[in-house]
């Protein structure tokens, strides 16, 4: 079958891409990019959306209510839910913290708050073209 694409555009667009993604990666000026939060406070939050994950309680607030509050979006929640399904060693790993209190939270967004003042986190309105 013909390409769809005018021979002089040489490559298809993934090969294309993954060029230009190999260039970027050999480039002296390429670094990885910064955390969004705390290593402390991601750890938080993986510990409260257990602890939402695990509660039998009428009352249980819905995934995009409990993300509201923890301050993610409910696709995170999500996605971590489905990690907490696929490795029970990882739930095991993550309740052997305990309980998560609030003070504890308190302190690990202080931590990401210090941390993003210091330009070692990427800033809260710095969003890219796929995040």
């Amino acid at each position: 079958m013909a390409s769809i694409y005018r021979k002089e555009s040489g490559n298809y667009p993934y090969d294309a891409s993954m060029e230009n993604l190999a260039k970027a990666y050999a480039s002296e000026k390429w670094h990885p990019p910064r955390p969004w939060r705390s290593k402390e406070e991601g750890l938080m939050i993986r510990r409260y959306v257990l602890l939402w994950l695990t509660c039998r309680d009428a009352s249980r607030p819905s995934g995009r209510d409990w993300a509201r509050q923890l301050g993610i979006s409910h696709t995170w929640l999500q996605k971590l839910v489905r990690e907490f399904r696929r490795d029970p060693n990882k739930v095991r790993r993550i309740e052997a913290y305990g309980y998560p209190t609030l003070e504890q939270l308190g302190r690990a967004q202080e931590h990401t708050r210090k941390m993003r003042e210091r330009g070692e986190l990427r800033l809260q309105g710095e969003r890219t073209a796929h995040g």
